[in-house]
């Protein structure tokens, strides 16, 4: 007995997952989880323009309002996703997440050191560096951090120089 190529298949259609509670997951995922590798296109898409844009309205807010607390909340509900994605990001060109952490230490150690920069150099060094960090590309197939978000499949090593 053969099985018939042209069958539908044998799924139900209540049995697929809502659309809201897939988006739910991928939104998690992305903005939660420092797991996996994130290639260019989503980087800026997805990571670099929305917490930028979402950065400078709150900063606009903040600026008015001039509550200090309304800085801590901004600064609290953009730092998790944004390290999550730079992790990832790292992830891709084969670099520990862990280097994050010089993305927020170098600008803090020129404040609590008192040296002498202009105001806004330390967060204007974090966003060129994030720029710069877009711009880098990935590496080809996999790594040691997933599989490339390009599809990519693995490419060997004569052709990969």
């Amino acid at each position: 007995m053969t099985r018939n190529v042209y069958a539908p298949p044998a799924a139900r259609v209540a049995d697929a997952p809502k659309p809201s509670a897939v988006l739910g997951r991928i939104w998690a995922r992305f903005y939660l989880s420092p797991m996996g590798r994130t290639g260019r296109l989503f980087y800026w898409l997805l990571g670099f323009v929305p917490l930028t844009v979402v950065g400078f309205g709150l900063a606009i807010l903040v600026l008015r309002t001039q509550e200090p607390r309304y800085f801590l909340i901004a600064a609290v509900l953009l730092f998790w996703p944004q390290a999550v994605i730079l992790a990832r990001r790292l992830h891709d060109i084969n670099l520990t997440g862990w280097w994050v952490i010089l993305y927020w230490v170098i600008p803090i150690a020129f404040v609590f050191l008192h040296i002498p920069l202009p105001q806004g150099s330390g967060a204007m060094g974090t966003w060129l560096a994030a720029i710069i960090l877009g711009f880098i590309p990935g590496t080809r197939g996999p790594n040691k951090y997933g599989n490339d978000p390009r599809g990519n499949p693995s490419v060997p090593r004569s052709q990969a120089s």
